[in-house]
């Protein structure tokens, strides 16, 4: 493949003329109920939408893309395909409903839960952690936004992604000192997102699927995407490979148990870009709560569940053999790539840009194959 030099300086200037804005923004246009039914429609394309498709189409292949893409602008679906294959072993493809794991997309879904149940007063997202868990360290100053910011200092047990379930995860935690005071560092870790679902279970009344199925996939139309568990971890419809040198491996499920609350959901990336038209219409939450959403908590960018960047917010996923990263763009254009093959030298992010440019009818540059992600703190 051609190496074009990344142009993410260029990108950097023309995109981020505007710094972090307030969420109204971001408010879709197309409002409630007819914006889903819109996406959720499957109505014969145009021809300036055909071939707007067979550009990304072919611009995927020539890329060796191996995954899904679906790409929604104003309510309309502009492409949802499959690319490459779904199990290398018996070659069955991607299919438009193939379903993968979306790792820490989840979060985003978790933060929402959290805001829908501050929307309902079941409990504020600056409750100290103790009203939950007694026990908690530093859980009189450590407030629940700290959590869903990943400021909260504490310490993410050595293996517990693979070994320990949500409860036995808070015992390891209630036993170890915080890193640092609530707030005033920024410290990724999957933990505070485990809590957090607990919570959710703690405050609803119902387990944390149920409430999610009922409140976020229902709501948003989202009929292919569940969660992977002890009995079905195998749930979703593709198999995840590492791309090393130039063969593939096929990299077997964690054990869906420790995923609970940040990387446990299953979907397609139509049923994403759904996610990401229900927030932002206002199906999902209030105008004020999708604003706390995309408040920065952090020079890092990161707010409640999803990183803001001035002229979009995203999140990225990654698990085993799978890499998801879905965007949302100011002009009301929602970008999911879902990949089955994860390669340490493709940028997803750089993908994902050069897939905008081509919604807006400009000319992509052949993906680099540096892994630069310099443009995107992740």
């Amino acid at each position: 493949m051609r190496k074009l030099p990344v142009l993410l300086l260029f990108f950097w200037i023309v995109f981020s003329e505007s710094s972090y804005q307030n969420a109204p923004f971001f408010f879709s246009k197309s409002k409630g109920k007819a914006a889903i039914q819109t996406v959720a429609a499957r109505e014969t394309a145009s021809p300036e939408i055909q071939a707007v498709r067979q550009k990304i189409r072919g611009f995927l292949i020539s890329n060796g893309i191996n995954g899904n893409v679906a790409i929604v602008k104003d309510g309309t679906i502009l492409f949802n395909e499959g690319i490459g294959f779904a199990h290398f072993s018996d070659q069955s493809k991607n299919h438009p409903s193939t379903t993968h794991p979306i790792g820490s997309i989840t979060k985003a879904i978790v933060a929402a839960c959290v805001l829908q149940l501050q929307e309902k007063g079941k409990l504020s997202i600056y409750d100290p952690v103790k009203n939950y868990f007694p026990h908690f360290p530093n859980g009189g100053n450590i407030e629940l936004v700290h959590l869903l910011t990943h400021t909260s200092g504490i310490q993410e047990p050595h293996g517990h992604t693979a070994h320990h379930s949500p409860e036995t995860l808070i015992r390891l935690v209630e036993h170890k000192p915080v890193k640092f005071s609530p707030g005033s560092q920024w410290d990724y870790n999957d933990a505070n997102y485990v809590i957090l679902g607990l919570i959710v279970e703690k405050v609803s009344g119902m387990p944390l699927h149920d409430y999610i199925q009922k409140n976020i996939f229902e709501p948003a139309k989202m009929t292919h995407s569940g969660f992977m568990t002890e009995k079905d971890k195998s749930v979703h419809s593709s198999v995840g490979y590492w791309k090393r040198m130039n063969h593939l491996v096929a990299i077997p499920m964690r054990n869906p148990n420790s995923l609970f609350g940040y990387a446990d959901i299953y979907a397609t990336a139509l049923d994403v870009c759904k996610f990401d038209q229900a927030l932002t219409s206002g199906k999902l939450l209030k105008k004020e709560s999708l604003a706390a959403m995309l408040k920065p908590g952090s020079r890092s960018g990161y707010g409640l569940g999803l990183y803001n960047v001035g002229y979009a917010f995203y999140s990225r996923g990654v698990l085993g053999g799978w890499e998801s990263l879905h965007v949302y763009y100011k002009d009301d254009t929602s970008i999911t790539v879902l990949l089955n093959v994860r390669d340490k030298n493709l940028d997803i992010h750089q993908l994902a840009k050069e897939l905008f440019k081509l919604t807006a009818s400009e000319i992509p540059s052949p993906l680099s194959r540096s892994g630069d992600s310099s443009f995107y703190t992740v």
